[in-house]
């Protein structure tokens, strides 16, 4: 059984959230639905203190040909031993796609994040969400995150 998810990040908003690679975000959702714990490796690099959340990170886009059009061999040329190479539509003549590079994933589906800038006072992120017995978020390092969630479960991680 997976109990944990760990998947690296090229953006960190203040609030938590992050941007990484297409995919990202619904692994997160999967953990959620699963009660699998979900963590975010990320290096001081990828904190942007000037992004507020999620929302505000520019999310570039690629060409939507990447998704209409398939690139391979012609059939008939493999067959004959000549190699031919084709592009073919795949989708309706007028289709249009939109085909991000990146997905965010909103701070409440994050269990921890681990990097490099734990240390550094002067980035607020929340690198960990644990609630206490008022319903109150508080930061915790995946450490001890994970460390806790064994204990719980009186396994190791």
């Amino acid at each position: 059984m997976i109990r944990t998810i760990v998947v690296g990040v090229d953006r960190v908003a203040p609030n938590g959230d992050t941007a990484n690679k297409i995919g990202t975000y619904q692994l997160a959702i999967t953990a959620r639905y699963h009660g699998c714990q979900f963590i975010v490796a990320a290096p001081t690099t990828s904190v942007d203190l000037y992004t507020k959340s999620g929302a505000d990170i520019v999310i570039e886009e690629r060409y939507e040909a990447e998704i209409l059009v398939q690139t391979g061999f012609e059939r008939q040329g493999v067959l004959e031993g000549r190699l031919k190479c084709v592009e073919v539509q795949v989708a309706p003549v007028g289709t249009r796609a939109w085909n991000p590079s990146f997905d965010v994933t909103p701070a409440e589906l994050i269990s921890a994040m681990d990097g490099q800038y734990l240390a550094n006072k002067q980035i607020n992120v929340q690198y960990a969400f644990k609630k206490d017995a008022k319903g109150e978020r508080h930061g915790l390092a995946a450490e001890q995150l994970l460390a806790a969630q064994a204990q719980k479960n009186d396994r190791t991680l």
